[in-house]
C-alpha cells in the first residue's frame, strides 16, 4: 500500500515538473461551475453494508462512491481538534490537510482519499478490526518503535472503501488515525454529495463515471475492472482507458501536437512505453483556483488511450459530448 501511494505521489511530482514556466497562458474556459447535482440519489447509510451480487450493482456502488464528497469526511472543525488547519488541498477523488505548521516535518499532514476495494491485505505487518461491519486496517510506516507515519483503509461490505495516510510529529500517528476512523466511517455512511465541504472546488467531473461513453460507442465492452477515475473497455477490436483527472495546465501542450475534435482543441501524445500507442487529452472546464490544488493550478482534462489514432480520436469525440462547452 506504500510503495502504491509513493508511486502515485511521485507521478503527481512529476506532472508538476511538467508544467514548465507558471507564466503560460491556460485556455480561458470561464468560471468555476456550480457543484454538480448528483446523478444518482444520495445513498441510505444501509446501502454501504450490502455486498453487490452482480456487475450492475457493483457499477452502482462504484457510483455513489463517486458521489461521495471525500473532504466532507474530515471537516474543518474536526481537523481543527489536531491543531491549527493551514490549508486543505483537494484532488478528484481525494483531500489534504496541513496543521499547525507549513514547514516540512514539522506540521501533520493528513491525505485521504476513496477507492474501491474488493478485499484489504492482510500480509505483513499491521493489525485488522471491525468498527460495526467495516473492516478497519491499520499499517505503522515501521515495525518497532514509535511509527513516523500511519496508513489506515477503511472497507465497506459494498466495496467502497476510504485511505487516510498521515503523519503527526509529536503524537503517534496511527493512534490519531484509529481516533478518527469512526467519525469518517459515519460521514461516509451518510453520503455527503459532491460540494457538501467547502474546500471542494466545484468541477464538471466531480461524480462523473467515465464508462458514461461507453453507452454512445456502439459494440464497447465492459471491463470487470471498476475503477472510479478511470474506465477501461473494449471497442473495435482495441483496448481503450478513458480518464478523468486534474492537470498542470501547461502539461496538456508538453510534449505533444495539438489537433481538433469537432471544433474542440485536444492535444496527442504517445506513450513513454510504447511510442505506437496515442494518447489525446483535452480540458472540459475552468482552471481550479491555485491555492485549491496540493500543487497549485490544475485544470479538468479527459484523456483517451487506445491502440490507434482512428479508434482514439472517435472516443475523445464522443467523450467530448458529455462535455459542452459553455
Amino acid at each position: 500500500m506504500y510503495r502504491r501511494m509513493a508511486l502515485a505521489a511521485a507521478a503527481l511530482l512529476v506532472c508538476a515538473a511538467c508544467g514548465g514556466d507558471d507564466s503560460g497562458t491556460a485556455p480561458d474556459y470561464g468560471d468555476l461551475p456550480p457543484p454538480p447535482a448528483p446523478v444518482i440519489p444520495a445513498q441510505p447509510p444501509e446501502f454501504w453494508s450490502k455486498v453487490p451480487q452482480d456487475p450492475a450493482q457493483r457499477a452502482e456502488v462504484a457510483q455513489a462512491t463517486r458521489q461521495v464528497d471525500v473532504c466532507a469526511l474530515l471537516p474543518r472543525d474536526t481537523l481543527a481538534q489536531l491543531g491549527e488547519v493551514k490549508s486543505v488541498t483537494v484532488g478528484l477523488d481525494s483531500c489534504r490537510a496541513i496543521i499547525g505548521s507549513d514547514r516540512a516535518g514539522e506540521g501533520s499532514a493528513l491525505t485521504w482519499h476513496a477507492t474501491l476495494l474488493s478485499s484489504l491485505a492482510t500480509g505483513g505487518q499491521g493489525v485488522t478490526r471491525q468498527i460495526g461491519d467495516t473492516n478497519v486496517r491499520t499499517v505503522p510506516d515501521r515495525a518497532g518503535g514509535e511509527p513516523r507515519a500511519c496508513g489506515v483503509t477503511a472497507q465497506f461490505p459494498s466495496s467502497a472503501a476510504f485511505y487516510l495516510g498521515l503523519s503527526t510529529p509529536g503524537k503517534n500517528p496511527c493512534t490519531v488515525a484509529d481516533e478518527l476512523m469512526p467519525g469518517m466511517i459515519d460521514r461516509w455512511r451518510q453520503s455527503p454529495k459532491q460540494g457538501t465541504s467547502p474546500d471542494t472546488a466545484p468541477t464538471v467531473l466531480l461524480g462523473a463515471d467515465p464508462c458514461t461513453v461507453r453507452g454512445k460507442l456502439a459494440g464497447a465492452v465492459p471491463s470487470d475492472e471498476l475503477r472510479l477515475t478511470q474506465c477501461l473497455f473494449g471497442y473495435r477490436g482495441e483496448k481503450i482507458t478513458v480518464s478523468y483527472e486534474y492537470r498542470v495546465p501547461e502539461y496538456l501542450a508538453a510534449n505533444s501536437t495539438e489537433d481538433r475534435i469537432d471544433s474542440r482543441t485536444v492535444h496527442r501524445s504517445v506513450s513513454v512505453y510504447d511510442s505506437s500507442i496515442p494518447i489525446y487529452t483535452a480540458a472540459v472546464g475552468p482552471e481550479l483556483p491555485a491555492e485549491s490544488t496540493v500543487f497549485g493550478r490544475r485544470i479538468p482534462v479527459v484523456e483517451v488511450v487506445a491502440a490507434t489514432d482512428d479508434v482514439a480520436k472517435d472516443v475523445m469525440a464522443q467523450t467530448l459530448t458529455l462535455f459542452p462547452q459553455r
